[in-house]
């Protein structure tokens, strides 16, 4: 039987999360260059899910105020003001979805979010995914506007801790 463990990502995750996440958003014109992405990885807000040695999913936050996103084509991490905490890509191997890790993920993150602590958790849903992050207590944004590059359908999601 397979054992799935939650951790930090660490600098030898990243040829994995990098390949993650270009298999996932190549063909939606989402992909991030990977110095972009490493970029999004808050220390204590990121992380891995390790199948035996494999990475079969993982999850990038960082701080980021409230009704900004980052842009996909720039590095975008270098912000003003009160920051909350932008959770920027969860992404699950095909071969490990609807196992229950993307709620793992994000229920690990919800804990570390609340022991900083920080008062609200914001993301771009992308892909069709707005349904999974609203049975995790996100809520639609109307009055923040997502930019083209986040693909047809994106929207603003937020949620308090």
């Amino acid at each position: 039987m397979l054992t799935f463990t939650v951790r930090p990502v660490s600098a030898a995750d990243w040829p994995g999360i990098v390949a993650l996440e270009a298999a996932t958003y190549r063909d939606l014109g989402l992909s991030e260059d990977p110095a972009h992405l490493r970029g999004r990885a808050g220390e204590g807000t990121s992380f891995v899910v390790e199948a035996g040695r494999d990475i079969a999913g993982y999850l990038l936050a960082f701080p980021f105020p409230y009704g900004r996103y980052p842009d996909l084509t720039a590095d975008g991490t270098t912000v003003t003001g009160p920051a909350g905490l932008h959770l920027h890509d969860l992404v699950i191997a095909p071969e490990h979805r609807r196992g229950g890790l993307g709620s793992r993920l994000v229920s690990v993150l919800l804990a570390a979010a609340r022991d900083v602590p920080y008062a609200r958790v914001s993301l771009v849903s992308v892909g069709g995914s707005h349904d999974f992050w609203a049975r995790h207590g996100f809520r639609v944004r109307p009055e923040v506007p997502v930019s083209d590059g986040y693909g047809p359908g994106a929207t603003y999601m937020s949620r308090l801790l």
